[in-house]
């Protein structure tokens, strides 16, 4: 870039940023491969800038996400994340997450088929519920929980962490297999409705951005840039008599994830493929209800 006065530390940024995002200064999306950025010196000549404009700007790009600096080893390009998109009202094509996975039932997501789903063995924790809880489940702060909680995988790469929480008298009422560390087959809701005759008429969906806690950073791999955000998203599932019975968090990382919700007559390109546009000759349908979900 030729000029005849110095650039301001942001402009040198944003020039940096719009290569690194058109693929000049990037690796191929989806790659775990870093590329380097140029060397500070030779960055100062580029711009004609002084070493502070310089490290000025790359302060910037750091605390944006889009580069890491490595003391001794220089500055590098975040690679772009493999984004994946998600169907939070899952529609029927096949169990989810995990389309494959006869192990695991779930309506809360449906992912798309030809990526690879792993759960983690289930952590089963009895604990005192915090206020949240407490109040998304109608019952006194205090209260005592049963927490069902999942590390999930896809393509062996971290994606989810999900918890979910029932009231600890539905163990001692007859669902005491909620107690047992492991995969419900049949889906816990569908267990709760043989066990104690609850049956899910419909569910509530609340849904925010939020910084991480240290484990979702470890686990996730984030760092502490603007781009290291998760999705919180907290299902309430309700009975036929209106009262809540299970309460499901899930959080996901906001730089690799697109959360979308279907409701009437939606193409079923779109069904099969969130994300990308439909054909135009593709029939409108119907989004239908999945099976119970699991947790």
């Amino acid at each position: 870039m030729a000029r005849t006065t110095p650039l301001r530390w942001r402009d040198i940024a944003d020039d940096l940023r719009r290569r690194i995002e058109s693929g000049d200064l990037a690796s191929e999306k989806g790659s775990s491969e870093r590329r380097p950025l140029p060397p500070e010196k030779e960055l100062e000549q580029q711009y004609r800038a002084s070493r502070n404009t310089v490290r000025d700007a790359l302060a910037w790009l750091r605390q944006q996400g889009y580069v890491v600096s490595e003391q001794g080893k220089g500055t590098f390009v975040v690679p772009e994340p493999d984004i994946v998109d998600v169907t939070l009202r899952a529609v029927e094509l096949g169990l989810a997450p995990g389309a494959v996975s006869d192990e695991w039932y779930n309506r809360d997501a449906a992912i798309p088929a030809d990526r690879n789903a792993t759960v983690s063995q289930v952590k089963v924790e009895i604990q005192e519920g915090t206020k949240v809880i407490a109040r998304y489940l109608r019952t006194k702060s205090g209260s005592e929980f049963i927490s069902r909680h999942q590390e999930i995988f896809l393509d062996e790469k971290p994606w989810v962490l999900q918890t979910s929480f029932y009231p600890l008298e539905f163990a001692t009422s007859g669902a005491s297999r909620l107690l047992l560390p492991r995969d419900i087959p049949e889906g816990a809701v569908a267990y709760l409705g043989e066990a104690l005759g609850y049956r899910e008429v419909g569910f509530h969906d609340e849904i925010r951005a939020r910084v991480p806690d240290e484990n979702e950073k470890r686990f996730f791999s984030l760092g502490e840039s603007a781009a290291g955000i998760v999705f919180e998203t907290v299902r309430t599932a309700y009975s036929a008599d209106g009262n809540p019975f299970r309460v499901t968090v899930t959080v996901w990382p906001a730089n690799r994830t697109r959360l979308h919700y279907n409701d009437g007559k939606v193409p079923d390109a779109v069904l099969r493929t969130p994300g990308l546009a439909p054909n135009d000759d593709s029939p409108p349908t119907s989004s239908p209800d999945g099976d119970a979900g699991s947790g």
